[in-house]
């Protein structure tokens, strides 16, 4: 039957591209043994490291990323780096370790590290003290692990693929391997309806019992500690604007009638469709619309066709340079996250002197951190229109409002890093080292 099927398809679907349904339709009412393909049900992103013996004696600090491209970067993986790289400083300057970035993709262009001081390196043992091992799907996604790696990981998948090398570590080398140290910078599950991934994300937090965790703002923090997962040691830090964005920002600069939108559709946590109805809404309800333009950065996408001639215009992903740019340009920002996590974005909207709207949730209310946000209680394209609205009339009212608004927390500019728990960290592996 498949043979048959087969011969036969190839001879349809040469003379009509239109019937190539007919081939879908013969599919599925095939029986599973003569189906002439097997679909295979994986999570490509756990895809395990191929982990071998190294007979190195030297301390090595290892940090976990899905990639270091600089167009796949997004906030999380730069904040990991830096947590690692702050982590790396203290070991390297007291020992005679050495630092490895594994990243699951291959280096295909810029990269966020600076690639003359970090060696890109094989398979097998290197000397260099700054390794990147590129550890893609493709490869043979082979390791060298001693019983002296220690693994820093961010996102949940790095985490599995580090908890998997722990294990292999303490079968091969006979002693319980370092802590895992866990850079927790959201509530993951939330990226998915309830499912495998979820349950795959969640476990990373249950199984805690040899992870330092290090939480990506007191909120989230928090927001874990309520919900009753526990870790063998907890840290957190408070986000901090990125050097390159506050270098270009100048709040002072006059603004025009523009709305920015941090738009990125494939975020649903970013809730972008409702960002999109309640513009419409506004455009449809608003007598001020003619004078407004709409701008979405964050993610390539259509434009959206709103009401009265408007349209959510897409620019993508900007540079840093740009897009400090365009919110100094603009009058109004609407940044939305459903998640415990404070979100850089409506910050560094409000820091730039644009009148920001986001969201509150689950005791996340951002309106406390700087008289530029509004907050609002239910995300609902009613309850965003009229803020739209309000943030409207006040910028007709005083084009400078934006300008004059306060910040009501410190840490988000403060230069210094102020925190001790890199330290703690860092002692706390030297530690394990000697013992």
């Amino acid at each position: 039957m498949a043979v048959w099927w087969k011969e036969l398809g190839k001879g349809i679907l040469r003379s009509s591209g239109r019937l190539s349904y007919i081939e879908a339709a013969a599919r599925h009412i095939l029986s599973a043994k003569d189906a002439p393909t097997i679909r295979t049900y994986e999570i490509p992103e756990i895809a395990p490291l191929r982990p071998h013996p190294s007979t190195s004696d030297r301390l090595r600090l290892n940090l976990l990323v899905p990639s270091i491209n600089l167009s796949d970067s997004y906030g999380g993986i730069l904040t990991a780096l830096r947590v690692f790289e702050r982590l790396g400083e203290l070991i390297v300057s007291s020992s005679d370790a050495k630092l490895r970035i594994v990243t699951n993709t291959l280096i295909r262009d810029a990269s966020i590290v600076d690639l003359s001081k970090w060696n890109v390196v094989g398979s097998n043992d290197s000397d260099a003290r700054y390794q990147v091992l590129e550890a893609d799907q493709t490869g043979a996604r082979a390791i060298p692990i001693s019983m002296h790696d220690v693994f820093v990981a961010t996102f949940w998948p790095t985490v599995y693929q580090a908890e998997r090398l722990r294990a292999w570590q303490e079968r091969s080398f006979g002693r319980k391997p370092a802590p895992l140290i866990y850079v927790i910078q959201d509530f993951e599950p939330g990226f998915y309806p309830w499912s495998s991934r979820y349950a795959y994300a969640e476990a990373t937090y249950i199984q805690g019992a040899n992870t330092i965790a290090i939480f990506n703002s007191a909120l989230l923090r928090a927001y874990f500690e309520k919900r009753g997962y526990s870790f063998l040691r907890r840290y957190h830090f408070e986000p901090r604007i990125d050097n390159e964005l506050r270098a270009h920002l100048n709040p002072n600069t006059p603004k025009n009638r523009c709305i920015v939108v941090y738009g990125r559709p494939s975020s649903a946590r970013n809730c972008f469709e409702t960002i999109c109805a309640g513009l419409k809404e506004w455009s449809r309800t608003s007598h001020g619309t003619p004078k407004w333009t709409i701008v979405s950065a964050g993610e390539r996408h259509l434009n959206v066709p709103l009401e009265n001639g408007l349209e959510i215009r897409s620019v993508g992903k900007l540079t840093l340079r740009d897009y400090a740019e365009l919110l100094n340009e603009s009058a109004i920002g609407i940044s939305l996250m459903l998640s415990p996590h404070p979100s850089y974005p409506p910050l560094d909207m409000a820091h730039a002197g644009v009148l920001t709207i986001t969201n509150s949730y689950a005791g996340k209310d951002l309106s406390s951190w700087h008289e530029n946000i509004c907050s609002i209680d239910r995300v609902d394209p009613g309850e965003l229109a009229k803020s739209v609205e309000r943030c409207v009339r006040a910028f007709d009212e005083d084009n400078q409002a934006g300008a004059k608004g306060k910040s009501r927390v410190d840490v988000y500019l403060r230069d210094d890093e102020g925190e001790t728990w890199v330290a703690d960290v860092a002692l706390e592996i030297q530690s394990w080292m000697r013992g």
